[in-house]
């Protein structure tokens, strides 16, 4: 499995009945019961490739053209995300399940490999310590704060993929 796949499993779960359950917007909204396994591979699909157009997309035209661009992609593609997971799954009821955190990322964990895991930790906290250096030879409050955003940010990625690293050591 891959890195997209790690994402896309952190939006499923499976209940005490087996059935699948699709939370299109994670531990902060409600899942829909997928009917069987077809169902639910057409909407794992879309997951995916809503990951693998966005995320790549979002970042490049970021570094390349200019991050004010990048929100307004944000935009786009969260419309697209939105209508697209609320036309797969609307018409499904809805579960009396919740996704945890904790599911979630133990989920996720589950579709990422060990060696990606352990590079996505490995460069968070290079970002961290780079996030320090920033804020410590900082020559402006913007600076300062774009440390400190870094070093905040990249630390909760840490701690994310510390916790799947420990799931998968544990599967």
């Amino acid at each position: 499995m891959g890195y997209f796949d790690g994402l896309t499993n952190a939006s499923f779960k499976k209940n005490e009945e087996g059935k699948t359950i699709f939370f299109p917007w994670g531990v902060l909204g409600k899942g829909r019961i997928l009917p069987d396994e077809a169902t639910e591979t057409k909407v794992r699909a879309f997951v995916s490739r809503y990951y693998k157009v966005s995320l790549p997309t979002i970042f490049g035209v970021g570094v390349f053209v200019g991050w004010a661009w990048s929100f307004l992609l944000v935009t786009i593609f969260g419309a697209w995300y939105y209508f697209g997971s609320k036309s797969l799954g609307s018409h499904y009821p809805y579960s009396e399940d919740k996704l945890t955190l904790k599911e979630s990322y133990t989920n996720s964990a589950t579709g990422h490999n060990k060696v990606t895991l352990w590079l996505l930790f490995t460069f968070s906290i290079l970002f961290v310590l780079a996030g320090i250096f920033m804020a410590s030879i900082a020559t402006s409050s913007s600076q300062i704060a774009m440390g400190y955003f870094t070093v905040i940010f990249f630390g909760a990625c840490s701690v994310a993929i510390g916790y799947m690293l420990k799931v998968k050591r544990n599967v």
